[in-house]
């Protein structure tokens, strides 16, 4: 099974979670074969400077190399950090960020999603 948009029950599960602080998003990405890598770069290019509107900043990319534990195969790996989560959702409701999200779900054939908080 592939996830690229989001679950709407696990959204709403992650609106209602009880969150202060700084929260991260480890993002893993999987590109279409045929040109995801360059869409993927029109939907950060969009999305870097809305996340750093808010606060927000990536902390970490890397490409994939291998997976050593579990069945999955990854092309990159980013780390996102958001001051809040309230940040982040501010972010995702926006209109220019739904004015490009089409290229993330034109970008992927696989990815997830997992907010992380330090503590």
């Amino acid at each position: 099974m592939t996830h690229v948009q989001g679950d709407p029950e696990q959204m709403e599960a992650f609106m209602k979670m009880e969150v202060e602080g700084p929260i991260h998003m480890l993002n893993l990405l999987r590109y279409k074969e045929d040109g995801g890598r360059d869409s993927y770069a029109k939907y950060s290019a969009n999305t870097i400077p809305l996340l750093e509107k808010r606060g927000g900043k990536v902390l970490y990319r890397a490409r994939a190399r291998a997976t050593v534990i579990g069945g999955e195969a990854w092309d990159d790996v980013f780390i996102v950090e958001y001051p809040s989560k309230q940040a982040f959702i501010d972010m995702v409701a926006s209109e220019e960020y739904q004015q490009g999200v089409h290229l993330r779900h034109e970008a992927l054939e696989d990815s997830r999603l997992v907010c992380m908080q330090a503590g």
